[in-house]
Order: structure tokens, then C-alpha cells, then sequence
């Protein structure tokens, strides 16, 4: 009888021990201490139930937690005309008050969500969430580049640098200056706003001064993308010879000039003379002057001989 109370009692005691042990194990894995076995994916590419949960909460966290030297002395890039939007975080030193700056000018732009500046296009945005401020402008122009500080009500104080730089966008057709097409065959002008930082909100074509995206009655097709946009006619004519341009949205004009040729011969001539902007090739029969023509020339000469 001892001898089995014994054993009884050896067995409740390992018992024991095991369940405090896993307890342990477990309360360490939710607290995130996370092994480099527990990180690593296992044979079916998938992390074990409790590690795989760790680690998808420490890389949200981490995209949440921008460092600041992650965002320290960064180029922010905005397009004449567009609107721009550079962003502060202040999670490592607390949510603090931010003072926004132009720098380079010595220039308060707000205080908190104060804006101090008399520009109307400036506006100040604070996140509490994300901890994040924002300094927004609108109808961008050139004279907006240039250093701007983020400075945050610590003592003492610290201070976050963003260039702006501004770019003006510009339309580029394929095939700039002139393009020859041949009678019959089917045209195809390509497009692109360069140096955008935002989409056009449209892309408008002109042929010879007049819009062509609205024209229902002519066989012009145009596809618009995000930054760039096609124009194509099918069987051209004599018609749709002229000069296109491509006015994107917040961007300068870009123009090409089209010119359709009558034969393939008037594609290969180019620069031999002047007929080839009128897509007639030169032959000697274009030379030949008729006889009627030559005959009242013919009867002086004569008269005079």
C-alpha cells in the first residue's frame, strides 16, 4: 500500500512540473518573446500557429514606427499646379505640438493646428491616431521648393528637415517633330504627361487648333491611361494631315506635325526637295509643261526669227 501512495505521489508531482512548464512557455510566446526557430517558417511554408501571430503583429508595428532618421532630410517631390502632402511623425518622442517652418525663409507656417501663414493654399492636418502631422499645399508652384522644418515642442527642441523639390510636368508625343503616314493605313499618336508626380485628370488632343476627343462624327479613337494617352484614325485621308497637339492636365503642350503621303516611293524622299510635305514624289512627268501652254511663246519667237 505505501508502495503505491508512493508512486501516486511521485506522479502528482511530475504532473506538476510539466503544466507549469508549458504555462511558462506559453505566457512567454504571448507576451512576444519569440524564438529564431518560432520566426522561421516551418517545412510547409507556413510559422507555427503562436509564432506566425507574433510576427505579423511586430511588422504592423513596425510599418507604424517610422524612425527619424527613416524620415529625416527627405525629398518630398510635387509637380507645378498639383498638391503636396509631407508628413511628420512624432510617436518616439510622444504626441508633441508640431511647429511647421519654411527654413530657408525663416518663415512660421502654423502651431499645432494653428496655420500662422497668410498663403490660403497651406493647411495643417494632425492624425492623433498615428501620431502624425501633416503640412499640405495646394496649386503648387515653384517658388513653394525649398527646406521645410517640422520642429516639435520637446525641450529641447527637435527638429525634422523635408526638401521640396518642384518639377514642371511636360507632354512628350512618340515621334516628335513630324511623323508620315501613308494614305489609307491607320495613324497612331502616343502621348505621356513626363514628370508628373499625380495623374492628369485628363488628356486633350487638337488637330490643327480644335479639340478631336469629343468629336463623335470622325474616326478618331483615343484611349487614356494614367499617364500617358493614345490617338488613333483608321484608313487616314489627305484630311487628317496637320499639326496635333497633346495637352495633358497641369503640364505643358507638346505638338508633332502629321503628314500623309499619296505612295510608298514619298516616304523614302524626304529632304531631296519640297515635295515631300505634300506627299507628291517627284518625277519627271511633274516637270513636263503642256504644248498648249508653249504655243503663243512659240508664235512670237517665230515672227520675230
Amino acid at each position: 500500500m505505501g508502495r503505491h501512495f508512493l508512486l501516486l505521489v511521485m506522479a502528482t508531482v511530475i504532473i506538476h512540473c510539466l503544466g507549469v512548464s508549458g504555462r511558462r512557455h506559453e505566457g512567454g510566446l504571448l507576451h512576444g518573446s519569440v524564438t529564431h526557430r518560432e520566426a522561421l517558417p516551418s517545412h510547409h511554408g507556413k510559422h507555427p500557429r503562436r509564432g506566425g501571430l507574433v510576427a505579423r503583429s511586430r511588422t504592423s508595428a513596425g510599418l507604424a514606427r517610422i524612425t527619424p532618421a527613416q524620415q529625416n532630410n527627405t525629398q518630398v517631390i510635387a509637380q507645378v499646379g498639383g498638391s503636396v502632402t509631407i508628413k511628420c511623425y512624432t510617436h518616439y518622442l510622444g504626441d508633441e505640438m508640431v511647429t511647421w517652418l519654411k527654413r530657408d525663409e525663416d518663415h512660421l507656417l502654423t502651431a499645432g493646428s494653428q496655420v500662422y501663414s497668410s498663403d490660403m493654399r497651406i493647411s495643417v492636418a494632425h492624425i492623433k491616431h498615428q501620431e502624425l502631422w501633416e503640412l499640405s499645399l495646394r496649386d503648387v508652384r515653384l517658388s513653394d521648393a525649398g527646406l521645410y522644418e517640422c520642429q516639435l515642442t520637446t525641450h529641447p527642441p527637435t527638429s525634422l528637415f523635408f526638401t521640396l523639390k518642384v518639377v514642371e510636368a511636360r507632354a512628350m508625343i512618340k515621334g516628335y517633330p513630324k511623323l508620315h503616314f501613308h494614305k489609307g493605313h491607320t495613324m497612331r499618336l502616343h502621348c505621356t504627361a513626363e514628370q508628373a508626380t499625380e495623374p492628369p485628370l485628363y488628356i486633350f488632343w487638337f488637330h490643327n487648333g480644335s479639340m478631336v476627343n469629343y468629336y463623335p462624327n470622325k474616326p478618331v479613337r483615343i484611349t487614356k491611361h494614367r499617364y500617358s494617352s493614345s490617338l488613333t484614325i483608321s484608313n487616314v485621308t489627305w484630311a487628317h494631315a496637320g499639326v496635333y497637339r497633346c495637352e495633358p492636365h497641369l503640364a505643358t503642350p507638346a505638338r508633332i506635325t502629321v503628314y500623309i503621303t499619296g505612295q510608298p516611293a514619298a516616304m523614302h524622299i524626304e529632304g531631296e526637295n519640297g515635295f515631300e510635305d505634300m506627299g507628291v514624289p517627284l518625277s519627271l512627268s511633274s516637270l513636263v509643261v503642256p504644248l498648249p501652254l508653249l504655243y503663243p511663246t512659240l508664235v512670237v519667237l517665230l515672227g520675230k526669227w
